[in-house]
């Protein structure tokens, strides 16, 4: 399945650069696109050096967005964020636990008497 995902993410990121390629081409051969505010200056950068290179270049995330839905884009970052946040928060609750259950054993161990709090807390610390 894996690798069904790795050969379908390559097509997906092909066909967006090819489309954003068209996009661009599009722009250069349009008439009637001078007149447009965003449009025609997209319109007049395709005419320079390199321009449909950069135009290209510019309008691939956004037709990556209208290609596969921004919504799935956006939950997906969304989603990404929140599984490092859940993972981190983990390590910090075992971190936690840990530091609880040390203070649990001194405690523990002091009440008895058998060793000094700084003992303690030096062999504790060793671990």
């Amino acid at each position: 399945m894996a690798e069904n995902q790795a050969w379908w993410r390559f097509f997906d990121g092909s066909v967006s650069v090819s489309v954003s390629m068209l996009v661009a081409v599009l722009l250069n051969r349009c008439l009637f696109c001078d007149s447009r505010p965003v449009v025609g200056f997209l319109n007049t950068l395709t005419t320079q050096d390199d321009g449909i290179i950069i135009v290209a270049t510019m309008m691939l995330f956004p037709t990556a967005t209208v290609l596969y839905g921004g919504g799935n884009l956006i939950f997906a970052a969304k989603e990404a964020v929140e599984r490092r946040a859940r993972k981190k928060g983990r390590a910090e609750g075992r971190a936690e636990g840990r530091a609880e259950y040390k203070e649990r054993i001194l405690k523990e161990l002091e009440q008895r008497g058998e060793l000094t709090k700084d003992e303690l807390v030096q062999i504790l610390e060793e671990e």
